[in-house]
Formats: structure tokens, C-alpha cells, sequence
């Protein structure tokens, strides 16, 4: 059988230029005729405001109205990364930008997104959510109608169907499809099999973590007596899972200011007048490997039940650009099985199955969180069941506070290891049904008055005895049970404490330690422990005191914290896995070697390495990965720098009063203007953003009127 895997593209570039000029074809699509795009704009009734800092408040007189103003807006502020998000979607992104984004134009026809949506928008997406989306798709086209010199001839027209497709594919990467398929297609990941099958060990490479955080605290807890609500997700800082802060108003009910992502026609975390919500990425067991079992003599056949089944099959088509207009289309077989999409790899043939697959339905619940007014309705719209992953950390007006450990988790026979290789000989293993509402871990109005989630277990989210039960669920849910630094950090702080104050509350969330028990720590001072002087240099042994020295902080001021979180990244990275002690060796010498070659010393303030950067800006952080204060940097500059490029960015401060009334703060880490180097408001935040500083949400339009820079009427400027 012919391997499907996606390191075949990287030999692409390779056969191109043996065949070039035999395969490769001149012709591009034309631009369509834009005059009906700018012309469909004229059905919407919308207004934007930007405020003094260039945020958007967008107020349309129909919900579609707001939607077409969001897609707008966003085009204005990103068309960019919101066209590379939509090409992307389609699976045509390498027509675009090259080679490099084969492999997702291929995960995308892989994981059959567009067959579920071709098959499914119709009978399964409401009509008004159609026209949401569509809404929004043409308040993309509009702003593209008008620049023109940004668009690429693969674009237009943005559809409805492109929006929903968005989150169908996207989704799924939240609890790591995307690092699972990675894994299987490589020939260095072993994988250990499920029940009597040989057993080998999985040692998967993960991806650098990106945490998250929500805190609700309800009344009786608040020493001023008030529900408050810490909006607090870990993303990239740029991209297309980077926050866009935006305010949505409209007259039929949809009143929600926060953050979305570029292609997401809702606000994904925020408040209303009557509640809000925190999201943080949790990573049940959602994804089956079936190894198959493939006729000898027919290699387009595998066993299920004692019987050979034939693949059902579809091919997987490629544009790739070379250069200037050379573009060259790549066909790959994909087969398909009871279970799923099949890879064929160098261990054997495996079929995935994973939840999310074939789902249309997650806009539909986003846009019913957007517009619930109390938490009946709130939970009404996790009910539909149609998100299949994602923490939510809750609050309202009238006090109530949740965590829900929200997933879509497939009914599965007791018995098996699901988290390992399964066989795929056994139509019984392959699930077709899921839980209910009913049967997701939650905390819903603790007594303690508190709750919180930082990527950890479900089974602690408060700091009282109300949690979720772990023996209440069956394992084959495959919820985790890590436990993170930030989730010890805010039980250390918070514990005990019977009123919490505003301050203690703001203080928690900007905390800068690393807790003792931690992963990290508890790795560290092992290895600490075993480190023997002979294999050391001079330096290295002042720096290893130096190490030992340390007071687990990373404020900006610390001399010891570069030093102990660059010798830390192989423990960070393994996310409480077993490390080599090898590897944090290797890190430590590196780190020492870097840091006396760039700044002459192993012990220089921890702000001078770790920067925030956007345009002329340069300033020094506080913080680090997995710190309540989140920053995650990349390779050391040449000036031996590390640029801060995710965790902490967009958050929000969220309270209702006594009354009822809700009122905000938030921050943004650069700024509203997120491309537009030559404007005010591509790093105007920035300086607030590394002080610890907020600034007050203009969600009554009274107070917006009072600051309003610029208002227009999309396409009507």
C-alpha cells in the first residue's frame, strides 16, 4: 500500500524541479466581478464607533447587521490572517503561499471537513445561523471589494459555508488532534498498544503548553460583595488563534463584548449585561487509533468482524505555488473505513476517529452562550452537545458560579485502553454515540464561593470539598488528571482566605512563582541534587549555585529566573512527563553559555532576556510558562533576547454589583490595530499591558459617545 504521510511534502519541492515545466500550469483564477459585493453591503444597518484606543463597537439594528459589521471590522484590523484563516479552511492555502501549507490543505481533506459541511449545512445549521455566518462572510467581501490590491485571486467570495467549516476544522486541534496525527505519521513516535496487543512505549513529542485561566468568585465569598470573574486565556500573540477585542450590540438581543479570533463571527469569551465566561483549553481522550489488519492479496481491503471490507476512497488535491504564477496541483488516495480516514504510515495503517468529526454545530452554540441571559440558558446551549471540547468557568449577575468540564465524549465499551492503539478488526470498538450534558464534570455554585480552572483536572476546581468526583466518571472518558503550577498557585494563595478582596483577587492572577510542588520544581531540584562538580566547569559550578539560589520568582528584577526557566525548558516542554536528566543538563549548559556570551553574566534581571516587542517597542516582562503571569518565548536574538510570543494577551476583570450592573476592565497586550504598523494603536497598549494595568470597558454606549475617535457605516465611510 502507498504510504500517506505527511512528510512526503517535503520532498515536493525536490520532484518540482525535475518536472516543472511538464506539470506546472500558468493560469490563475480571475477576480470576480466585485460590484455585487459592494452592493450587498447596502442591506445591512450598522454602525461602528472606535473608541480613543481604537477599539471597535459595533451596533447593528439585527444581529446580522452586527455580524456584517464584525466581519468588517476585523478585515479592516487583520484581512491578512483572516484570508489566510479562511484559505486555510478551504484547504487551498498553499495555492496562496506555498509548500509550506501543504500539509494542512491535506489535514483538511484528511479530516473530511468539507464533506460534513456539503453534507450537513443544510439540514443541520439553523437558518439564522446560516445568515449570521453569512453575514459575517459578507462583510469580509465587502472590505475586500474595496482593497482589492490585498486579495488573492483564491478567495473571493467568503461564504456562510466557509465559517462553519472554520470551526470544524479548527476545534479539534484545541485537545490535540493535530499533535496525535503529527505523532502517528512519524517514524520516531512509538505508541503503546491497547490490551493484549505488544505493548510499546509512547513518548509523544508535545508541543510548547499554553495555558489558560478562569477564576468566578460568587458574592458570599467577595469581601465587597460582588461576582467576579477573571477572563484570562493563553494564546499566541499573533496568528489566527491570536484575541481580537471587540464590543457587538444589537437591537434583537446580542450584547457581548470581549474577544474572538479572526474568522469567528462571535464573541468566543466575554460578558454580557447578565453573564460571562472564561475559557480554558482542557484535553479529554477524544481521539481512537484503530490499527488495521490489510488483505495480503488486496490492498484496498482491511478485516472487521471476520470479514474483508472494501475502502471507500476519495483523493486529496493539492495547489502549490512554486513561484510568481507557477502553481502545481499534487493528488494524494485517501482511504476511508468504518472507523474513519485512514493513514498509511511506515508502522502500518491506521484509522482515526475522533469527536468533532462531521460537527457543523458549534457556531450554533456560541451564538446561544452570546445571547443567553442566565445560566438555564447558558447551560441550554451546552446542552446541544456541539462543542467538542473547552473549559468554561462561569458567573452571573445573580451570583451563581460554575466550572463546566464541556466535551463531546463518545460512549465507549468498558474494558479497553482507549488512550492506546486499539484493533480495528472490532466494529464494536468503533462508538457512534456520546454523553449527554448531563453526564460532564462540573462545580456549579460550591459552597466555598469559588472556582477555577488553569488547564488542570476537573477534579479540583475549588478550593472546597465540591468538585467533580473522579470515581463518578468512567475511564474510558479519558479525562486528565494533571495538575498545573498556576492551579497550586491560585489554591496556595486563595485557601483559607474567607473574604477575598479585589486586590488579593488582581494579585493572584498576576502572580510570578513557581510553586514548590510543581512539576517544574520537583524535576529541577532533582536534578539539582544529582549534579556532580567533576562535570562542570568553573562557570557552570557558579552558576549551578546560582541555581540553587533561587527564589522561584520571575519578576523582571530576578537575577536567578533566566537561568532557572531556560534550564527548566526540557521539563516544561515534557508538561510532567518523565525528563532525561540529560536534557536539562544540555539546557543548563546552553543557558549558561548563552547567557554569559550575551550579557556577561549567567545572572542578568530576568526582564533584560524575556521582552515584549510590537514595532519600536521593546520592554522587559515579568513572568513565565506556566505562570499565573504567563510568558512564553521563542529562540534567544542575537542581542540575547527572547521575545514574550504567547500566554498572557487580551483579559478581562469582570463584576456585577448588588444591582446587578455589570462593569469591566481589560487590557490588550499591543494594541486594536493589530497589522497596521504606521497606526497609534499598533503598540499604544503596551506599556499598561506590562505595568499590571486595565483600563475601564465602555460597554454603556453613554460612556462610549464620550470617547468615540472615529464612527462610520461599512462601505460608507
Amino acid at each position: 500500500m502507498k504510504y500517506i504521510s505527511l512528510k512526503w511534502f517535503g520532498y515536493i519541492l525536490a520532484l518540482v524541479i525535475a518536472s516543472v515545466f511538464c506539470i506546472a500550469y500558468l493560469t490563475l483564477p480571475s477576480m470576480p466581478d466585485t460590484r455585487a459585493y459592494i452592493a450587498r453591503a447596502t442591506k445591512y444597518d450598522v454602525e461602528v464607533m472606535r473608541d480613543g484606543l481604537g477599539i471597535p463597537h459595533i451596533y447593528g439594528k439585527k444581529d446580522i447587521d452586527t455580524a456584517f459589521g464584525l466581519g468588517y471590522v476585523q478585515s479592516e484590523d487583520d484581512f491578512e490572517t483572516l484570508q489566510s484563516v479562511l484559505l486555510a479552511t478551504r484547504g487551498t492555502l498553499a495555492a496562496e503561499i506555498g509548500y509550506k501549507a501543504a500539509e494542512t490543505d491535506f489535514v483538511v481533506q484528511f479530516m473530511g471537513v468539507w464533506d460534513a459541511v456539503n453534507a450537513n449545512y443544510e439540514t443541520q445549521v439553523p437558518e439564522n445561523i446560516k445568515q449570521i455566518a453569512q453575514a459575517y462572510a459578507d462583510g469580509v467581501n465587502l472590505y475586500a471589494a474595496q482593497n482589492p490590491e490585498h486579495v488573492s485571486r483564491y478567495f473571493l467570495p467568503a461564504t456562510g459555508k466557509d465559517i462553519i467549516a472554520g470551526f470544524t476544522f479548527k476545534m479539534p486541534m484545541f485537545y490535540g488532534f493535530d499533535q496525535i496525527l503529527s505523532d502517528l505519521v512519524d517514524p520516531d513516535v512509538m505508541h503503546e498498544v491497547a490490551k493484549s496487543q505488544n505493548a510499546l512505549i509512547w513518548q509523544p513529542t508535545n508541543a510548547l503548553p499554553i495555558g489558560s485561566q478562569g477564576i468566578a468568585i460568587a458574592p458570599h465569598r467577595s469581601e465587597d460583595g460582588l461576582t467576579h470573574l477573571l477572563i484570562n486565556s493563553h494564546q499566541p500573540l499573533t496568528g489566527p488563534v491570536a484575541w481580537y477585542e471587540v464590543r457587538l450590540h444589537s437591537e434583537e438581543g446580542w450584547n457581548m463584548v470581549g474577544s474572538t479570533f479572526p474568522g469567528a463571527p462571535v464573541i468566543i469569551h466575554g460578558h454580557n449585561d447578565h453573564l460571562g465566561w472564561a475559557n480554558t483549553v482542557n484535553k479529554p481522550d477524544l481521539v481512537d487509533i484503530y490499527q488495521l489488519t490489510i488483505n495480503p492479496d488486496n490492498e484496498n481491503q482491511y478485516l472487521l468482524d471476520g470479514q474483508w471490507k472494501t475502502f471507500k476512497t476519495k483523493v486529496a488535491k493539492m495547489t502549490i505555488k512554486l513561484f510568481g504564477p507557477l502553481r502545481w496541483t499534487v493528488k494524494k488516495e485517501i482511504n476511508i473505513s468504518e472507523h474513519g480516514p485512514v493513514m498509511a504510515t511506515e508502522k502500518g495503517s491506521f484509522a482515526l476517529r475522533w469527536s468533532g468529526m462531521n460537527e457543523v454545530g458549534t457556531l450554533e452554540f456560541m451564538f446561544a452562550a452570546n445571547k443567553a441571559t442566565n445560566k438555564e440558558q447558558f447551560e441550554a446551549a451546552l446542552k446541544l452537545n456541539s462543542m467538542p471540547s473547552i473549559n468554561f468557568v462561569y458567573a452571573d449577575k445573580a451570583g451563581n458560579i460554575a466550572h463546566y468540564y464541556n466535551a463531546k465524549f463518545p460512549k465507549r465499551i468498558d474494558g479497553w485502553q482507549w488512550d492506546k492503539i486499539l484493533p480495528g478488526n472490532r466494529s464494536d470498538l468503533i462508538w457512534t454515540e456520546f454523553y449527554d450534558f448531563s453526564a460532564m464534570p462540573k462545580t456549579v455554585n460550591p459552597s466555598s464561593g469559588l472556582v477555577y480552572n488553569a488547564n488542570n483536572t476537573p477534579w479540583l476546581a475549588t478550593d472546597g470539598d465540591d468538585d467533580a468526583q473522579e470515581s463518578q466518571y468512567p475511564e474510558s472518558m479519558g479525562i486528565e488528571t494533571s495538575v498545573t503550577n498556576r492551579v497550586l498557585q491560585i489554591e496556595e494563595k486563595l485557601k483559607g482566605v474567607k473574604k477575598i478582596s479585589k486586590g488579593l483577587f488582581k494579585e493572584v492572577k498576576y502572580d510570578l512563582f513557581y510553586h514548590p510542588k510543581s512539576y517544574q520544581i520537583t524535576a529541577l531540584r532533582k536534578w539539582l541534587a544529582q549534579q556532580q562538580s567533576v562535570d562542570l566547569s568553573q562557570i557552570e559550578l557558579g552558576a549551578l549555585d546560582a541555581l540553587r539560589s533561587w527564589n522561584l520568582s520571575t519578576h523582571k528584577d530576578n537575577q536567578e529566573a533566566a537561568l532557572a526557566v531556560l534550564t527548566m525548558a526540557p521539563i516544561q516542554k515534557a508538561n510532567g512527563k518523565p525528563v532525561e536528566m540529560k536534557k536539562i543538563t544540555r539546557a543548563f549548559k546552553n543557558t549558561v553559555a548563552q547567557l554569559v556570551k550575551y550579557h556577561g553574566s549567567y545572572t542578568p534581571p530576568y526582564g533584560d532576556v524575556y521582552r515584549l516587542k510590537r514595532g519600536q517597542k521593546n520592554l522587559p516582562m515579568s513572568g513565565g510558562p506556566d505562570i499565573l503571569r504567563a510568558v512564553y518565548g521563542q529562540e534567544m536574538d542575537q542581542n540575547g533576547q527572547i521575545e514574550n510570543i504567547a500566554g498572557d494577551g487580551f483579559m478581562m476583570f469582570v463584576s456585577w454589583d448588588k444591582n446587578g450592573v455589570v462593569q469591566s476592565d481589560a487590557i490588550h497586550q499591543y494594541g486594536s490595530a493589530t497589522k497596521d504598523s504606521n497606526s497609534v494603536h499598533y503598540n499604544d497598549q503596551m506599556e499598561m499591558f506590562v505595568a499590571k494595568q486595565e483600563r475601564r470597558v465602555l460597554f454603556q454606549r453613554a460612556e462610549l459617545e464620550k470617547q468615540v475617535e472615529r464612527r462610520y457605516r461599512p462601505g460608507f465611510r
